[in-house]
């Protein structure tokens, strides 16, 4: 983890958190690596229905849902978890994953312990306009700038390392 300062305590309420848009969902940003001088990140995000996330592992970070609503399948290593409000699902580091959003959006936070992939989203989205899902005509930051910003963003955040598997099970 290079942040090393003191984490401090702090409050963010969602409607004042930042907000993006990318891969059809709608990201709000509730603790970063800033705000956790790197321990985790927290985000909440709102999914429309169908493939969310293809099959991939992230090698030096836990990831964990909480379902706030809707329905959703987690694909862990091959094997389907059924996720409905009130679920929490963890998955350590270096698992194969997946999920598909099995209603019409699901609401859920999701953490990352250390910090850091949400780094990467950020620097492969839009900042939100609204916090609404996006429209299917927007547009993302051009694929060379995100590449060189990914980057800067894995020497920085090792724990962001994430790799895409081929093949979805959902």
């Amino acid at each position: 983890m290079s942040v090393q300062n003191k984490p401090q305590a702090f409050e963010v309420n969602n409607t004042e958190a930042r907000i993006y848009w990318g891969m059809g969902i709608l990201w709000i940003m509730l603790a970063t690596a800033e705000d956790t001088s790197g321990a985790y990140s927290c985000i909440e995000e709102l999914i429309p229905q169908g493939p969310a996330a293809p099959p991939h592992i992230h090698e030096a970070a836990d990831e964990t849902f909480y379902i706030l609503e809707g329905e959703a399948t987690f694909f862990v290593e091959d094997q389907p978890i059924k996720a409905t409000a009130g679920s929490f699902v963890s998955i350590p580091r270096g698992t194969k994953h997946a999920f598909q959003i099995d209603s019409e959006t699901v609401r859920l936070l999701n953490t990352y312990v250390p910090a850091g992939f949400e780094q990467m989203i950020m620097a492969t989205t839009v900042p939100a306009e609204a916090r609404t899902l996006p429209s299917a005509s927007m547009s993302l930051p051009e694929r060379e700038q995100s590449d060189r910003t990914m980057e800067q963003i894995l020497q920085k955040y090792p724990a962001a390392k994430t790799n895409f598997l081929r093949g979805y099970e959902g």
